[in-house]
């Protein structure tokens, strides 16, 4: 596959304040690459550096083999980059209607027929000459993904881009993203806060913390290794528990002793524990814990489930239950079964 983008030692700061830090990672023609993280991690620095917007302090920025940045320089203007660019507010001519919304940015790779493609492909053939204030919040978001696509990018940036969309309207838009980059062989770069949007765009997944890439993978290397706390709770993997090893090599914790499944020396680590190793046992077995809610967990097919959250010595825990037995306050036992693995801090 043909190296679309390389970015090394990437670093940016602002009045003395380090705001990305020694990012580096490549991407090929069509992969796809989610970055999460908090609020402040540098998602949206990394965006404006690649597209261009911004000079680094230090590194590279590599697009189709050409540098594109480098310390302090913007070496290829951002129009003569080959990335299109979607934020979170769309930026949408207010002047213009849908049609020609899409065909400004076509101009000269087909125009207004480039144009009147992609809305039929968006499913928005119909709405051709609806103004803005005519188009509904989903329609928007269709119209902004068509018209980064009319410029044939080898590359698209998307910052938050459905985070105005309710959760049907996310995944349809979602799916209809996955299908018109996989047609086009489109590389991605997409950041976001929504798990959901991670998992269901990405073939890999970037977790920033305060600058810094804590964790870069595959997704599905990530989702069984995830290694680090940042990480597991950006993609939801499930809850972090304190321990201390014991000269036996198990966790004690306030939930009992834990088995790990990786070797650790003594001292204090955090576990994951993952949605379906807590479990409610017998009055011979587990730590005495208080019941402190039971919900609905959202259904799988007819199945209906609940979860419960219980609390030993002020920590909580969610575990799973099949019937709703339980109650508020009711005092039950708990173990934590299965090796639980040690993330980083």
């Amino acid at each position: 596959m043909k190296e679309i983008l390389s970015v090394t030692g990437l670093g940016q700061s602002f009045n003395g304040t380090t705001v990305l830090d020694n990012v580096s990672f490549t991407l090929e023609a069509g992969e796809r690459l989610a970055v999460i993280g908090p609020s402040g991690s540098g998602k949206t620095t990394l965006l404006r550096l690649i597209a261009g917007l911004e000079a680094p302090k230090s590194g590279d920025i590599t697009i189709v083999g050409q540098t594109a940045s480098r310390a302090g320089e913007v070496l290829i203007a951002p129009e003569r980059r080959e990335v299109a660019l979607v934020f979170q507010g769309l930026a949408l001519f207010p002047h213009l209607n849908a049609l020609d919304q899409i065909s400004f940015a076509a101009r000269g790779r087909g125009g207004v027929k480039q144009a009147r493609t992609l809305l039929e492909r968006i499913g928005l053939g119909h709405r051709a000459t609806a103004q803005l204030d005519q188009l509904s919040g989903g329609e928007r978001q269709r119209i902004a993904l068509a018209r980064a696509l009319a410029q044939e990018p080898k590359l698209i940036l998307m910052d938050e881009p459905f985070a105005s969309l309710d959760d049907a309207k996310r995944a349809e838009m979602r799916d209809l993203l996955r299908s018109l980059l996989e047609k086009r062989e489109t590389t991605l770069i997409l950041v976001t806060h929504s798990r959901d949007d991670a998992l269901d765009l990405s073939r890999r997944v970037m977790v920033l913390e305060r600058g810094r890439p804590v964790a870069y993978d595959l997704l599905e290397a990530l989702l069984v290794r995830p290694q680090h706390i940042a990480a597991v709770r950006a993609l939801g993997l499930g809850q972090i528990v304190d321990g201390e090893i014991t000269a036996t090599g198990e966790a004690q914790t306030v939930f009992g002793k834990v088995s790990t499944a990786t070797d650790a020396k003594s001292g204090p680590v955090r576990l994951l524990v993952r949605p379906g190793q807590p479990k409610i046992v017998s009055n011979l077995e587990g730590v005495e814990a208080e019941v402190v809610s039971v919900e609905l967990r959202p259904p799988e097919a007819r199945e209906v489930r609940r979860i419960a959250v219980v609390r030993v010595k002020e920590q909580l825990l969610r575990l799973f239950v099949d019937k709703n037995v339980l109650s508020v306050g009711e005092r039950v036992r708990v173990r934590i079964d299965d090796d639980c693995e040690l993330v980083d801090e």
